[in-house]
């Protein structure tokens, strides 16, 4: 696991810390949601939060994607002559930051449905 957060290069490590902020605070919103004492206008920007939080974690592993391709890009004009299998290699690992948002975005959404449905569900 730490080797794959280090493949990832330096942007892993934002998106390491919102995959907790995202765990945290679904773990904290669904306890309030299920136990009914909870003040109403914090618990509907929590669970609206979680959904951010998923969100700017997929803007941020694109960003981490396409600012590694530029470095890349750069550093192959400045090489000339490279191989076809290290430019694959190298664009396999920018991969990684995008398969990271998407799999915490996917996360974050599935539980901001699941805690939106309970939350019209009890009438709020």
């Amino acid at each position: 696991m730490i080797n794959f957060i280090a493949s990832g290069g330096i942007y892993m490590w934002p998106l390491l810390i919102i995959a907790i902020a995202i765990l945290v605070l679904a773990i904290t919103k669904g306890v309030q949601l299920y136990s009914k004492n909870e003040n109403k206008k914090q618990l509907e920007n929590g669970i609206n939060a979680i959904l951010f939080w998923g969100a700017f974690s997929l803007v941020l592993g694109f960003f981490a994607h396409f600012h590694g391709v530029y470095m890349a890009m750069g550093a192959i004009q400045a090489a000339n002559d490279i191989s076809p299998a290290i430019v694959a290699g190298g664009y396999a690992v920018s991969l990684i930051t995008i398969l990271t948002g998407l799999f915490l975005f996917m996360f974050s959404a599935i539980i901001w449905f699941i805690y939106r449905a309970r939350w019209t569900k009890i009438g709020n």
